[in-house]
């Protein structure tokens, strides 16, 4: 893993995949996986290096609507994780918007997933994306579809340098826990320090979120927030 700084993974679910897609059979770490372009900051002791801020950011991805198994989502599953975790460690909270919305039925948008991610689509992502050299910490969050981050979230990371930064992963599924989601984290990050990840079934968080939020704040205090 390069020089990360994996502390391990919380997993509050199992393992098949994620909040809202069926299950991908295909091994995204096998020879035929995708390559990416990473990021790559200089480190401390290049000439160009600058110090990162000290401030905390929350980004995440969610989608709301029709998700699976058979959800009709006011709020999107890890929409509402990305709010616990904002509640209690504070600092920014920045929402991934793509600048065309997936469709309102899953399977279309499954299917879009499925192409986007074998094609290396990156959508393109709607506003204005924060400037993360101010973070110190980044909470990174989104549902995991097809073992992967969304192409969307990987638009991103693959825009957003946080080589230098500490960076916490977080993912709801549908049984598939995070996948290959800590490997792509790897592919776009070689140099970060990954601290340990939070995982639940959307299912889960969608019939008790009072449950996600205590699993939430057990998670963030053993982290020391």
């Amino acid at each position: 893993m390069h020089r990360r700084k994996m502390l391990g993974l919380v997993a509050a679910g199992a393992a098949a995949f994620t909040g809202m897609l069926a299950v991908d059979q295909r091994n995204a770490t096998s020879a035929g996986a995708p390559t990416v372009r990473p990021v790559r900051s200089p480190r401390s002791g290049s000439a160009s290096a600058g110090p990162r801020g000290g401030e905390t950011l929350v980004v995440f991805f969610s989608r709301a609507g029709e998700n699976y198994p058979d959800l009709d989502l006011e709020i999107g599953n890890t929409a509402q994780i990305a709010g616990f975790i904002h509640d209690r460690v504070g600092g920014d909270l920045y929402e991934i918007v793509p600048a065309e919305p997936y469709p309102a039925s899953k399977d279309e948008t499954s299917t879009q997933a499925q192409r986007e991610q074998d094609e290396r689509v990156y959508p393109e992502i709607r506003g204005e994306v924060p400037d993360t050299d101010r973070y110190g910490t980044v909470f990174l969050g989104a549902p995991n579809w097809w073992l992967e981050q969304p192409m969307v979230v990987q638009t991103f990371m693959r825009d957003r340098d946080l080589g230098n930064a500490t960076v916490i992963p977080f993912v709801t599924h549908d049984g598939s826990g995070f996948g290959n989601a800590l490997d792509v984290l790897a592919r776009y990050y070689p140099d970060a320090e990954v601290l340990q990840g939070f995982a639940e079934r959307g299912v889960n968080v969608f019939n008790d979120p009072d449950k996600a939020r205590t699993d939430v704040d057990a998670w963030l205090q053993g982290l020391g927030f």
